[in-house]
């Protein structure tokens, strides 16, 4: 299946994030093909100097999961609106985030088989 997993949570609640993010890794993890769109405060995960700090209750390290995705080569979805807010960039983004904008994620949550929304 295709799934794309919509993550709106970052240090504001770390709980909510990682299991966004946790979806996403089980998701790749059980052979589908994921994208994780990451909106609102979600975009700080895409930020390489935050992400490994992002601690949610009784959950994986957010480090793990990110890195996991990385090494899967899951497309990172990054807000372009919400991250030039916050100053996360190309500079400091991990390496398989790109900017998209919200044509982008509606189009493909309507072509994608699942959408999972955290």
């Amino acid at each position: 299946m295709k799934v794309i997993v919509s993550v709106s949570s970052g240090t504001n609640d770390p709980t909510l994030a990682t299991l966004g993010m946790l979806a996403a890794k089980v998701a790749v993890d059980e052979g589908h093909e994921v994208i994780v769109w990451l909106q609102g405060e979600g975009v700080t995960i895409a930020n390489k100097n935050v992400y490994d700090k992002i601690q949610g209750l009784n959950m994986p390290p957010m480090k793990a999961v990110v890195e996991a995705l990385l090494s899967a080569n899951v497309p990172i979805w990054v807000c372009e609106a919400c991250a030039k807010g916050r100053n996360i960039t190309p500079e400091n983004w991990i390496s398989t985030a790109s900017y998209k904008n919200m044509s982008d994620y509606v189009s493909t949550a309507l072509s994608m088989d699942k959408s999972l929304n955290f």
